[in-house]
């Protein structure tokens, strides 16, 4: 019976692998987030009332570097946030030999999303369109 007992803690007791660095940057990915959703909630709804934010408007902040930095930080750190936080929930809960396939999986798709933002985000110009 006590090594049932054991076996069972020892399975759903979590990792313990993880360390203070993904812990602290999962805390401060989270505050960041906090930040730049509540400067894009404002910018988009109280800074210009009146204004619907249309392709035209959007694609016009998106020609300067600074609208660009903005969105980027917001998708890094997203990215982050989110498949950190999958990665804890496969550490402490999976194991067995899915826990490769799917860290490989997310990192996959991480870095699938990482390029689609970049893609996306970077090649608006001072015309405001995008490149052709």
């Amino acid at each position: 019976m006590a090594v049932a007992i054991r076996g069972f803690i020892d399975r759903y007791k979590g990792s313990g692998k993880t360390g203070a660095f993904n812990w602290f940057f999962q805390r401060i990915s989270g505050v960041a987030l906090l930040i730049l959703l509540l400067g894009h909630f404002y910018i988009e709804h109280f800074y210009a009332p009146g204004t619907i934010p249309t392709y035209n408007v959007v694609a016009g902040r998106l020609a300067s570097l600074g609208w660009k930095l903005f969105d980027l930080s917001f998708v890094v750190f997203a990215l982050w946030h989110g498949i950190n936080g999958i990665f804890e929930f496969i550490d402490d809960y999976v194991h067995n030999g899915w826990r490769l396939f799917l860290r490989a999986l997310f990192w996959v798709i991480g870095v699938f999303y990482l390029i689609l933002a970049l893609l996306t985000i970077l090649p608006f110009s001072a015309t405001g369109g995008i490149n052709g």
